[in-house]
């Protein structure tokens, strides 16, 4: 098996990428990490261990995801540290530089001052942590920065058979089988403030699963490309694996009612490793 079949193999059987985003996070921790990453990032060795503790402790705040980012080239030898909120009533961000990562220590990251957050992309190319992020990453890195967009390079996103994996940041958008040939596509969507091809996304991280592939399926079903055009409500859990999710939209309410269901076919979650059932969300 090559070691980039993982995303070839996802593809093949038809993997739906509806609902597979990371799930119920609206805080992202990054830091500006340009050593190399190890496969499971926070235990890089560049880290000192009081460090690696500090942003233990922050990550158990509910809701948090930490992202290792760079930007290869970027001048200046002072790291960034930024906390992005996706939340929709509060979509701001804070940053601070680093002379050394112990630093952080002195933090209070509840204290820092905030601004609105400017649209931001990170692009998964942790390579070390699954091959099809560093082979198809990277080249989506460069095309999405080719068009001007703030653009960082970051850790394991998850889904590493959806590569390239890439977030939008702050709206907290994940997409996910992106190429070079749809970075022009996919940007000019972005800038517009439109979702894209959905296709392509995941889902949008501050729901829960079930609540992206409800979003998902509402918006195919009404053709709205407006990303905030279509407003969560709830979802309830009707049985183990059935939700109904509610939404607002200029069209009217909208209620979907899905399912998580086996399709009898499976593929490797990751490059190498032994195939595993796909399931997927469906419309009922």
């Amino acid at each position: 098996m090559a070691l980039s079949e993982c995303s070839i193999a996802s593809q093949e059987a038809g993997e739906s990428l509806a609902g597979t985003a990371v799930e119920s996070v609206d805080r992202w921790l990054l830091l500006e990490v340009t050593a190399p990453w190890a496969p499971k990032a926070l235990q890089s060795e560049v880290l000192p261990q009081s460090v690696r503790a500090q942003l233990t402790q922050w990550l158990q705040t509910p809701r948090s995801r930490l992202q290792f980012i760079r930007r290869p080239g970027r001048p200046g030898k002072r790291s960034l540290f930024m906390v992005v909120s996706t939340a929709s009533d509060r979509r701001q961000a804070s940053q601070v530089e680093l002379d050394r990562y112990e630093d952080l220590l002195d933090v209070d990251i509840d204290a820092l001052p905030t601004k609105p957050a400017a649209p931001t992309c990170l692009v998964c190319v942790h390579g070390r942590r699954d091959r099809c992020c560093g082979l198809h990453g990277s080249s989506v890195f460069r095309a999405i920065q080719s068009h001007g967009v703030d653009v960082w390079q970051t850790s394991h996103l998850g889904g590493h058979r959806f590569a390239a994996c890439a977030l939008w940041l702050p709206d907290g958008l994940m997409y996910g089988r992106l190429r070079t040939e749809h970075v022009e596509d996919f940007v000019t969507a972005r800038r517009a403030g439109e979702i894209g091809e959905l296709d392509f996304f995941r889902g949008r991280c501050a729901y829960d699963r079930p609540t992206q592939a409800a979003e998902i399926f509402v918006r195919r079903r009404i053709g709205e490309q407006a990303s905030g055009a279509v407003e969560w409500q709830a979802t309830e859990l009707e049985s183990e694996s059935t939700w109904e999710a509610r939404f607002q939209t200029a069209s009217g309410d909208q209620v979907v009612r899905l399912r998580l269901e086996d399709t009898n076919a499976a593929r490797p979650p990751s490059c190498g490793a032994a195939p595993e059932p796909i399931a997927r969300f469906t419309e009922l």
